[in-house]
């Protein structure tokens, strides 16, 4: 017989508390969703770092699968959802051989390409982009697994 893989439905509320791993690394927080206490967990790859995405006292609204409901507060994990960025270029990433593998935004996005698709666009700092894909909380950056990218050259600027 096989499981149900659990439905993502919408979690608001207000950051309260993070939650501590034995290892000394933020797992998750602690949600006050107005009706109760929620854990919400980020996912094992995500699980460093996360909390600098997440503060106490931040109002949230995203998406979460249930993870169980059968102890003192139900427990969710966050949904990897799809979204969408835009902004300037400001530097570009590098694979640990030295190949681009995607650049960082103005709002301190990094978008993520694999080298062989980094390799089909033309990325300059300065450029606008736009991208979208799946949204994961990493070490030191909100990463978007890029998807699609759309690039416009940077701006001319005016002679004086």
């Amino acid at each position: 017989m096989s499981k149900k893989q659990p439905i993502a439905r919408e979690i608001r509320g207000t950051v309260t508390a993070t939650n501590i791993s034995p290892k000394g690394v933020v797992e998750g927080v602690l949600v006050d969703t107005g009706k109760g206490l929620i854990q919400l967990n980020f996912p094992k790859h995500a699980a460093r770092g996360s909390s600098a995405t997440f503060t106490v006292g931040q109002q949230l609204q995203l998406q979460a699968k249930l993870e169980t409901d059968e102890y003192e507060h139900p427990v969710y994990e966050l949904a990897e959802t799809e979204t969408s960025v835009a902004g300037a270029i400001t530097r570009l990433n590098y694979a640990r051989h030295g190949e681009i593998n995607g650049f960082h935004l103005d709002d301190g996005t990094f978008v993520h390409l694999t080298p062989e698709i980094a390799s089909e666009y033309d990325l300059r700092v300065g450029a606008h982009a736009a991208a979208s894909g799946a949204l994961r909380l990493g070490d030191a950056a909100t990463v978007i697994d890029a998807r699609r990218v759309e690039l416009s050259k940077p701006p001319r600027r005016a002679r004086a």
